[in-house]
């Protein structure tokens, strides 16, 4: 079953926090699938997952039609289509219930200070609430 993990976050620290649990669960050993709403934050996550700490190193590629390996243990992506061997997905925006089936655990940004995609989180709750997923929440 997928758990669900809605995180929040301020708008400002959004790609940050991205970072961070990504480096979190590469610890773990564990792969991991972002799923970017486009191909300019896709970008920027691919920068920041270099810079974003000094100390950090997490291998990393965008998947987008044959440039990338789809074998890196961290893949960013635009579409919502599961990596193969890829059991953890963070989340920039709303995903279809199908697609995050195919993962166990999935990570949700609440933004907090953004009216309109707080209450799209509220709304995507109650769905996946009633869609039967296991739903966590963590605050700021």
């Amino acid at each position: 079953m997928t758990e669900i993990l809605f995180v929040e976050v301020t708008a400002n620290r959004l790609e940050f926090r991205v970072c961070e649990l990504a480096e979190r669960i590469y610890a773990r050993g564990e792969r991991l699938q972002i799923l970017a709403p486009d191909s300019s934050q896709a970008s920027r996550l691919d920068d920041l997952l270099w810079t974003f700490r000094p100390d950090s190193f997490i291998p990393h590629g965008l998947l987008e039609p044959a440039k990338a390996d789809p074998a890196f243990p961290v893949v960013i992506t635009t579409r919502q289509e599961p990596v193969p061997g890829i059991r953890h997905l963070l989340m920039l925006e709303l995903a279809s219930l199908e697609f995050m089936r195919s993962f166990v655990e999935v990570i949700h940004f609440v933004v907090v200070d953004n009216r309109e995609r707080r209450e799209a989180s509220r709304r995507y709750w109650v769905q996946l609430r009633e869609a039967g997923f296991t739903l966590r929440h963590q605050k700021l």
